[in-house]
């Protein structure tokens, strides 16, 4: 897969019963960074993570190269194995939640960005009850 054939735009929503959803300006983002960068190995580029590189040398272009298409919305805890062996992999993968805030939070922080929650998530009235906001 290539940057260009990627979506200029991405909207986040997962979390739509308190929060609205987050506009990501996937474009401006391409022109930043590779995409290995976000999507790890999923877009068929070498994984960058020393620890994925032993399994991830060579990667394929993924189905769902989304980051709900590896990320579960709740974290499982459970580890994988690639051959049936004591060997584990991805005990320590988070969930979406956490994936998607060490990604851009973790970022957005090396690369002097928004980083208060508000900046980029408005809540939908449920969440202003939810967090108890007054308008």
């Amino acid at each position: 897969m290539e940057a260009e054939d990627a979506p200029e735009s991405v909207t986040i929503d997962y979390l739509q019963d308190l929060y609205e959803g987050v506009e990501f300006d996937h474009l401006m983002h391409t022109d930043m960074y590779s995409c290995a960068t976000c999507h790890h190995h999923t877009t068929g580029d070498s994984a960058t993570d020393d620890s994925c590189i032993r399994c991830h040398a060579n990667p394929e272009t993924a189905d769902d190269v989304s980051c709900s298409g590896c990320h579960d919305e709740k974290q499982t805890g459970k580890a994988r194995t690639s051959d049936g062996s004591n060997n584990l992999y991805h005990i320590d993968k988070p969930s979406l939640k956490g994936a998607l805030h060490l990604q851009c939070v973790g970022c957005h922080q090396s690369e002097s960005g928004h980083t208060e929650c508000l900046d980029c998530h408005a809540f939908t009235p449920a969440g202003e009850q939810r967090f108890k906001i007054k308008k």
